[in-house]
């Protein structure tokens, strides 16, 4: 008895498969990233950024608008083609695991921005846990999903753009007491970059310090030291320096404030004290974008050198 012949392929059998799940495992991937991209976009500033990203050797705000538009592009493209955009989808959750491993002792990860704390032990696994559902659902086997370019592109590059249109970074001009912001769409925190090391050589007149801090009223010499009052490395520094530093040079204590600054979450208790401190504070209407504590030596009013993340060790 002869058996039949097989039936070839046809319709959506030939070109791919109706796979729910796979379709399900890629849009929740796909929503997963959108949110954290909305979320820095307008509640984030690059300050929430992992060390390792700010490190790029681009200006921090094209790197944060990139990286933005990146998160936004792959999202959209995987919620729209989810046959094609699963693997770029793929690719930056094996990039975020590689970075959420070096950060694992973080307090957050800051891939929701600094509004939302979530610790990067706990981003790592949802990362995780979404990118072996997505593979293995299979996304590959999907039947294509035909989107006419002229709609696909006008969409993709819409959304790529809308970044650049939020724009917050203040820039500071060079007559002191004045801040100018860039357009301001006054979504989220606008922000400001304190790259302290490259202020080695200048003066701090030429620092954006000029911008918001009284510096005639200050002895220009001594060490300066940036800080925040919720940040447990600053605590330690200022404890070490409470008992090292004897007024042998004077000490410049710079407090950045924040508007979420309470008694409740204040780390920082114990500081140098005696006539050569001397304190100032940056005003809480700006997200200052530097890993503190930044520490800078100066002398007659020259910065000789400064380094961010500054230790005892």
């Amino acid at each position: 008895m002869e058996s039949e012949p097989p039936t070839p392929p046809t319709g959506a059998s030939a070109a791919g498969e109706r796979r729910p799940l796979a379709v399900l495992a890629v849009t929740l991937g796909a929503l997963w990233l959108l949110a954290g991209a909305l979320f820095k976009l307008f509640l984030g500033t690059p300050n929430d950024l992992p060390p390792i990203v700010r490190e790029f050797p681009l200006e921090l705000g094209l790197t944060y608008n990139g990286a933005i538009t990146i998160e936004l592009v792959i999202a959209a493209l995987a919620l729209l083609v989810p046959r094609r955009g699963w693997i770029g989808l793929g690719l930056v959750f094996l990039v975020f695991d590689a970075i959420l491993v070096r950060m694992l002792d973080a307090p957050s990860c800051g891939c929701f921005g600094s509004k939302v704390s979530l610790p990067p032990a706990v981003m790592l696994g949802i990362d995780s846990g979404l990118l072996v559902a997505m593979l293995a659902a299979r996304p590959w086997r999907l039947a294509p999903r035909r989107i006419p370019t002229l709609v696909l592109a006008p969409t993709l590059a819409a959304v790529a753009v809308l970044p650049w249109l939020l724009d917050r970074q203040v820039t500071t001009l060079a007559e002191p007491g004045i801040a100018h912001s860039t357009e301001d769409s006054g979504a989220g925190e606008r922000w400001l970059e304190l790259d302290v090391e490259s202020w080695v050589g200048k003066s701090l007149d030429e620092t954006p310090l000029a911008d918001f801090i009284d510096l005639d009223s200050l002895i220009p010499d001594g060490i300066w030291v940036l800080y925040r009052t919720t940040c447990d490395h600053c605590a330690a520094h200022l404890a070490h320096l409470a008992q090292t530093e004897v007024g042998e040079r004077m000490v410049t204590l710079v407090r950045l404030e924040e508007k979420t600054d309470n008694e409740a979450n204040r780390v920082v208790h114990l500081m140098p004290e005696g006539g050569f401190v001397q304190h100032a504070e940056l005003p809480d209407s700006l997200t200052y974008v530097i890993t503190t504590p930044g520490e800078l030596i100066v002398e007659n009013g020259i910065i000789v050198s400064a380094k961010e993340a500054a230790s005892d060790q």
